[in-house]
């Protein structure tokens, strides 16, 4: 079963677009050269991270954020489980190291835990836990 899913970032973006208000708003009247410096990485960063792909086909689990960006792979045969998790609101959103592994989510509490044959735990963040969860075990048997 081939799978396919891009999850947009909305709660990111979000953030990122009340930071960017915040710091115009509070730059008003001023003569501050960190301004366009700030607004600059904070549209590097939106692009970015604009949004989760994660694809499944015969072989592996791919995943990257926005435009192709930070691209990861994680072969079928060394996914042992996979199970949905609620992660909390404060492990954030990007790439983090939590308690039970590598997260990679741009908007949600709602992840796919895979558990690898070496221990190793990943987690991605989705939209769309049950499809995902769905298409790895076709390829588990």
């Amino acid at each position: 079963m081939q799978y396919q899913n891009t999850q947009t970032g909305k709660a990111l973006l979000l953030v990122i677009g009340g930071v960017l208000c915040f710091i115009i708003f509070t730059s008003i009247g001023n003569n501050n050269e960190v301004i366009l410096p700030a607004i600059i990485i904070l549209g590097i960063i939106s692009f970015l991270f604009h949004s989760l792909n994660i694809q499944v086909d015969n072989n592996s689990v791919n995943w990257s954020f926005g435009p192709g960006f930070w691209k990861k792979s994680l072969d079928i045969k060394s996914i042992n489980s996979v199970r949905v998790i609620k992660t909390k609101w404060y492990y954030g959103l990007g790439i983090r190291y939590i308690p039970s592994g590598w997260l990679y989510a741009v908007s949600g509490t709602t992840a796919v835990e895979f558990e690898l044959k070496n221990g190793t735990k990943i987690n991605l963040g989705t939209n769309d836990p049950d499809n995902l969860i769905k298409a790895i075990q076709s390829q588990l048997r």
